[in-house]
Order: structure tokens, then sequence, then C-alpha cells
């Protein structure tokens, strides 16, 4: 899972521990794999001086270009030599916010050293040792472009586990146990980066129990008029125990349907419909696309000049969009199809231009098909009143007196259509009402603005 460039997770590229020696300072007493983190005495490939680094979340704190400070390194049970072209950074560079002062223990610390990233929880406790204080920190090393979120809990658990130990039986501080440490972050080591979760026991009372979950950003707010569109079989994992509203809004969920047209035919309040196409979106088995209309328009992504050439792309779009028992073209032939599409022209009009029908090309497929793999998207109409006044009376269903203050730009076509349940042909006569135009296009004091 966790292999280089294959993960969704950082592959964890050190662990070391660290703690404050009584006379000789800051000093990482042991370290998986060996040698990777150097001190001043040892030579550095690469120069991996330190520099500013984004900030971290606001439950901890990151430090770039820290002074250099007396510092040495421990050797660890096993061998304490290897090549220096192997070596991530200098200890003597961040030894300070690693063996951090009082204000900065019991926080998450970052810093950034070259090209890598060091995670840290530095701990500090009080009692009867030699300087009445005893200061340690398990850090973890990453490159330095990691999205280190999925670990700030596992490095903080593994310290705060640890300084329930030291405080039962001074495990970390005492010689006749300190040096398990060693054996610990191997199996940190390993077992992190093979299989994202491990299981450490310590002693009779204490162990390490960690799994590793990504952090998925944050989904887009749902709005009434998106599409979702299934990545999986909802069909094979619904089961009894499923939430009702998740149950029900699940069925209705095939690629045509907005949300407000599936609240309303599943039942269940928009609000909650809202939320379980939100919590579906988070986990990423759902996407979302726009209302499918003639009326609709789109253009090509700059990424068509690669994806164009992608064998999965070229293989999947024939027997997507093509209708049952009809011949499959060549992708030259869908390509240039696609490369027809553009703002100001409408997919009705882009059909009757190349005779699409005739080719057994579902038009909805095709247009959702570009949308899906990134290098169609959509060109929305957003209308804007230019002299807001009352528009004269139609006798055929008038607009209605509150569409006028969402003639401001800030409200597309798609969700005017969805919000008065209309469609489009209804929508336009409205705004050439309003704006007092000629119609077949002319809205006069509307002004259309396509984007």
């Amino acid at each position: 899972m966790a292999g280089d460039g294959a993960s969704f997770l950082p592959r964890l590229k050190s662990v070391f521990y660290a703690h404050f020696d009584p006379h000789r300072g800051p000093e990482i007493a042991y370290q998986v794999p060996e040698g990777l983190i150097a001190s001043s005495a040892w030579p550095i490939s690469g120069g991996a001086s330190p520099i500013p680094s984004g900030s971290s979340r606001a439950s901890s704190i990151v430090f770039v270009h820290p002074d250099r400070s007396e510092s040495r390194i421990k050797s660890s049970p096993h061998k304490n030599s290897i090549s220096s072209s192997r070596t991530l950074l200098n200890f003597d560079d961040i030894s300070k916010y690693i063996i951090a002062q009082s204000p900065l223990c019991g926080r998450l610390v970052t810093c950034t050293a070259g090209t890598y990233k060091v995670l840290g929880f530095p701990v500090q406790l009080s009692g009867q040792y030699e300087r009445n204080y005893f200061r340690f920190n398990v850090c973890f090393v990453f490159d330095a472009g990691a999205d280190l979120s999925c670990y700030e809990p596992v490095v903080r658990k593994v310290n705060r586990v640890l300084t329930a130990c030291e405080e039962e039986s001074l495990f970390l501080s005492s010689p006749e146990t300190s040096f398990k440490i060693h054996a610990i972050l191997e199996q940190l080591y390993e077992d992190l980066n093979s299989y994202s979760e491990t299981s450490i026991p310590i002693d009779n009372f204490n162990s390490i129990e960690l799994k590793i979950f990504p952090f998925y950003p944050n989904p887009p707010p749902v709005k009434d008029w998106m599409v979702p569109v299934a990545l999986i079989n909802f069909k094979n994992i619904i089961g009894q125990n499923w939430d009702l509203t998740m149950a029900k809004v699940c069925q209705h969920i095939d690629g045509t349907k907005h949300v407000a047209r599936i609240a309303h035919l599943a039942g269940c309040d928009i609000v909650l419909t809202r939320q379980a196409i939100s919590h579906l979106l988070y986990y990423q088995v759902i996407m979302t696309i726009d209302i499918f209309q003639y009326s609709n328009m789109y253009t090509l992504r700059k990424s068509i000049q690669w994806l164009a050439d992608e064998a999965h792309v070229k293989d999947e779009c024939g027997p997507f969009v093509i209708k049952e028992g009809r011949a499959i073209p060549d992708w030259p032939e869908f390509l240039h199809l696609y490369s027809r599409m553009r703002p100001g022209k409408t997919v009705f009009e882009w059909m009757q231009d190349h005779d699409v029908r005739s080719l057994g090309i579902d038009v909805r497929r095709f247009a959702s098909f570009g949308v899906i793999k990134g290098f169609l998207r959509r060109v929305h109409r957003w209308p804007v009143l230019l002299n807001n006044t009352s528009p004269p009376p139609i006798q055929n269903r008038p607009p209605p007196l509150y569409l006028l203050p969402l003639l401001d730009g800030e409200h597309h076509t798609d969700e005017l259509c969805c919000r008065f349940e209309v469609g489009w042909p209804t929508l336009e006569r409205w705004l050439t009402a309003v704006g007092e135009g000629s119609g077949d296009g002319d809205f006069g004091k509307v002004l259309m603005i396509y984007r």
C-alpha cells in the first residue's frame, strides 16, 4: 500500500527517538534506518539546510531556518556507519525544535530541512531526574511535499503512549529498558510503510495500536441542481443496517437525476438528501456533473492535449456513448466531434451541424463521458439584468417577481431552472420578457455571460 508513487499515504523515510542527555544535551538515541540523520560531525550530501515551509494546522507549529546548537548522535545497538550519500538531514539544524523548550511541549511541531519534513511531538516530564525534568521526542521523517494530516494523530499517540510508560515505570530513562525503543522504531517503520497499521506490545499494561486512515478533502457544497454519478455499484453494497435516507438516495443515483429530483423521488427532506450526497462525495464513491439539456453548451479543456492519447479514454469512449447494436466509429471521429463543441453553440445546434443522430451516439452519455474524464467542461449562462425595471405583462405564465433579484450574475441558468422547476425554453421566454428583447437569443436588457 505504501510504495513510492503508488499510495495515497506518504512514504515514511525515517523514524528516530531523541532525548535530552544531562551531559551532552539534545541527541538522537536510536534511528531507523541507521545513519540517515547526521550530526555536525557527519558530512551531508546535497546541503540539507532548513528552508521556509508552509503553515501547519492550528494545533501544530511549523519552524524553519533554526540555528545550530551543540548536539551528538548516540549509536544504535546495530551497525552505526553508513554512506554519507544516504544522509537525509542534519540533526543540529533542527535539534532545538525536536527537543523543544516547555512552551512547545505537548504540541505537534513540524520542521522542514532541505527536501525533507520532520513531524514530532516533544514531551517534557517533571520528576526525580538529574535536571528535574526529562525531555524526549519520537519523530517521523517524510518528503517535504508530503501531506502529513493522516500521520499527525499517529505521532501524537506514539509519544503519549511512551509518556504513560515513562510515568509508570521509567521505561525511557532507565538503562534497563530504554534499549527496547530501537525495536519499537523498527516495527513502526516497517509496519506503517508496508501495512499502514501496527500493534506493538510494550509491557503488561501498555501497547501501541495504530492504523493510518487517509484524510480526504472536504467535498464542495452540494447544490440542488447537481447530478450525482455513481463510481461504484451501490446495489451490491446497500445493506439492511444502512441509514434509511442514504439507502433511499442511493437507489435513485443514475447519472441523470439532480439532487432536488432525487429528494422528491426518494421522499426525503432536501437538507438530508444534500447531506447524504455530501457524505458520498467525501468518500469519493460518486462525482457530480451538470444537468443535461439540449440547450447546454460545452467546450474542451487543455487536458485534451494529453488525454486524447490515453488508451483508457480511447477504449472506453465508443462502448459507452454508442447505442446498442450500432457500429462504433474510430476514436478520431469522436475527437473531431468533441472539438466542435464551443461556447455559443448549444448541443442541439451541434447535433444538427454534424448529423450526430445518424452515428448512433447517445448525446447525453457523450457529453457526460467528456466531463467525467476531465477534458470537457460545461459553459454556463449567467444572466445579468442591466436595468431593474418591472417587466411588461405576459399572458402565458409570467415570470415570478422574485426572479428579478436573482439576475445579478451570481446565479446561472441551471440554478434558476431548478429553483423555479422549469426548463430552459420557459426560462428563456421569461428572460426575454424581463429584458424586453426580441427573442431568438436577444434578451434586451438582460446581459448573458458565458463562462
